[in-house]
């Protein structure tokens, strides 16, 4: 990541509007900007599939459920906050990683620009590929700050999206099972 290179566009960007980077409360914003830009979009430097090498033997394929995990992003179209919980369920082949394993693959994706559709299917693609499971579902409810301060101002708005692959996309008894999990 070019921390300079997002500095000077920020620079710029201030000029657009007007503004002068040499007022008091903007000098330093380029570069706390860039700064921050660097944690914001540290996902695109990861592979999220690095955070479930260490896996786990089980005897049974139970149904695993980890939800309510907070989440943040940054809208590709906009560049304006979505944030939100991820509920994530799966049904291991014979091996599960930990809790904070799944949350890692979560921040290494949510950390890039992105569409909170993309990002369901990523986190499924991810988890179900790599650790060769039976099922993943993923469930995001996220505000987006491009709908709530911007456009269609809806502040009480909320996205929820779904996502599945696996023996989910043929069982809806099963995705129902989920959904009433999670309830």
């Amino acid at each position: 990541m070019d921390v300079n290179k997002i500095e000077n566009a920020f620079k710029d960007i201030l000029d657009a509007l007007g503004e002068s980077i040499e007022r008091e409360g903007l000098k330093d914003t380029p570069k706390r900007i860039a700064q921050s830009y660097t944690e914001l979009f540290s996902g695109l430097l990861q592979n999220p599939e690095d955070m479930l090498k260490r896996t786990f033997e089980v005897e049974k394929n139970d149904l695993i459920i980890e939800k309510n995990i907070d989440f943040y992003s940054m809208c590709e179209h906009h560049f304006l906050p979505i944030f939100g919980k991820i509920d994530i369920a799966y049904i291991p082949n014979g091996k599960i990683v930990g809790f904070g394993d799944i949350i890692k693959v979560i921040d290494i994706l949510s950390k890039r620009p992105q569409i909170q559709e993309r990002l369901g299917s990523q986190i499924v693609d991810t988890i179900y590929d790599t650790l060769n499971c039976q099922g993943v579902m993923v469930v995001i409810k996220a505000k987006h700050m491009c709908m709530t301060m911007r456009g269609e101002k809806r502040v009480n708005s909320e996205i929820v999206t779904t996502s599945y692959k696996g023996i989910f996309e043929d069982d809806t008894v099963r995705r129902m099972e989920i959904f009433s999990l999670l309830k």
